[in-house]
């Protein structure tokens, strides 16, 4: 029988990781804590002048902007758990491994015969120059202790969702051909053999959460000629 959300993942292995990043979500029924509240105990530290440039500029009330704010800080967990989700579900392809943290390696994904090595991010400007440095270190490590393998620093979402697979040129560092940098439908092409696995799993995870949650809930038409417009504009065909 033919899978039902995607074709390089046992059903039940896409549902987990699906429900994974569902779990992060606050529940619907989440308190909006006070104003005051907030303001003295929010972990991110907010900037105070900014919230009266905001209350300002935008005509909005406090209980408007706690509503907006808490919003934004529930997303940052869930922002967390998407570098996550394409780590693992990548991990779980016949043939590959989710290195998860503590292996020699210190990065994400290996292939079975360990020609392949992926740093896997969820947008490409994770990394800023130290971090940068330390991806690149560890690449380079990679390719210098097996000379067979090409080590790719991945990103899924590129700012102009241009699926590259090039040498990463980087400042300080010799260009190296078994040294690259890959994004968006390749990343997936490159663990999947198919060039359209990542389309396939942004189409599948509403259905996923649908069926997670026993639901039916269907796009409005303008929602999926929205939808379908930025399809043709993210994935290469």
């Amino acid at each position: 029988m033919a899978n039902k959300y995607v074709d390089f993942v046992s059903d039940d292995v896409f549902l987990e990781e699906i429900k994974r990043v569902m779990d992060s979500y606050p529940d619907n029924a989440q308190e909006i804590p006070s104003a005051i509240d907030l303001l003295k105990n929010s972990e991110y530290g907010l900037d105070e002048f900014k919230i009266m440039f905001d209350l300002c500029m935008n005509d909005i009330s406090f209980e408007e902007w706690v509503k907006a704010e808490t919003i934004r800080q529930n997303g940052k967990s869930v922002e967390n758990k998407m570098g996550e989700f394409h780590q693992r579900l990548l991990g779980r392809v016949d043939g590959w491994h989710d290195l998860g943290t503590g292996d020699n390696s210190h990065v994400d994904l290996r292939n079975d015969d360990g020609t392949i090595y992926i740093e896997v991010k969820n947008r490409y400007n994770t990394i800023n120059g130290g971090s940068g440095k330390t991806v690149r270190d560890n690449l380079e490590n990679i390719v210098k202790d097996n000379e067979n393998t090409i080590a790719y620093w991945a990103y899924i979402i590129h700012k102009n969702y241009k699926s590259d697979d090039v040498i990463w040129e980087k400042k300080n560092y010799e260009n190296n051909e078994r040294i690259r940098r890959i994004s968006c439908d390749k990343v997936y092409e490159l663990v999947t053999g198919d060039p359209h696995a990542l389309k396939k799993t942004f189409r599948a995870i509403p259905i996923a959460i649908n069926d997670i949650l026993g639901t039916e809930r269907e796009f409005s038409q303008e929602d999926k000629k929205i939808i379908k417009e930025y399809e043709d504009h993210i994935f290469d065909d």
